[in-house]
């Protein structure tokens, strides 16, 4: 089962139950790649407001009761120097943090191989892929990947030019989740995560606020033909 749904992923959320979720994994819009997430006069930095740019902290809540008791949430972010400053993901973690009463159990750094080189700053080649729990005692399931850094290019795809790669995702997936799993992804962009979970025999939810997005994932998925022959787990009302 993979459901691409259109709409504010705040709002989109309510329709999940309760304890369903085994898996989060989800990678938020950067300052000017969407400023529907924008809050107020959508100021660059994320420490000059209460809340962060985006709605990051409001999902991450309303996620918290989704959650199975282990259930874990890979949060995908990053910085720009001119747009959210070096500390955008350690103030949103932070804030994850301490407001919402989630363990950071482990973070992971994405090294990209085809960075956008930098004229008079260091190059920004990393994101971080901050793992997050309900439990500080969480399952790892891919024995075959015991590193904390993966090294990958950046993506692309039609419509969206810098998006999570495939690999990336399915090694993420595979270390945090088992087939048949239900995977929910709140900020789905070009469906990368949904085309992994194929490929993977995962169930997958994404959530997508532009149309145009939506439309693209959906072609996307149905373009993906690496896929496994599917194990179905039972899951209750989605």
């Amino acid at each position: 089962m993979i459901d691409l749904r259109l709409g504010n992923n705040i709002e989109l959320i309510d329709d999940i139950d309760d304890g369903s979720v085994d898996c989060v994994f989800t990678s938020p819009p950067y300052f000017n790649a969407a400023k529907k997430y924008q809050r107020g006069k959508g100021h660059h930095y994320s420490t000059d407001f209460e809340e962060p740019l985006y709605n990051i902290v409001d999902i991450m809540e309303k996620i918290k009761p989704k959650l199975k008791e282990k259930g874990v949430i890979i949060l995908n972010l990053g910085f720009s120097y001119g747009e959210t400053g070096i500390m955008r993901p350690f103030d949103i973690i932070n804030r994850i943090r301490t407001r919402l009463g989630y363990f950071i159990v482990d973070n992971i750094i994405w090294v990209k191989k085809n960075p956008i080189p930098l004229q008079k700053r260091l190059t920004n080649a990393y994101e971080y892929l901050f793992v997050i729990s309900n439990s500080p005692f969480i399952k790892y399931h891919n024995e075959g990947h015991k590193l904390n850094i993966v090294n990958e290019a950046v993506a692309s795809y039609k419509g969206h030019n810098a998006i999570m790669p495939l690999k990336v995702a399915k090694n993420i997936l595979e270390t945090f989740s088992q087939e048949g799993d239900l995977i929910l992804d709140v900020y789905s962009g070009s469906g990368t995560t949904a085309c992994a979970c194929k490929e993977l025999n995962r169930n997958c939810i994404g959530f997508e606020i532009n149309e145009d997005y939506v439309k693209l994932s959906r072609e996307r998925l149905k373009n993906h033909n690496e896929k496994k022959p599917f194990i179905k787990k039972s899951i209750d009302k989605l």
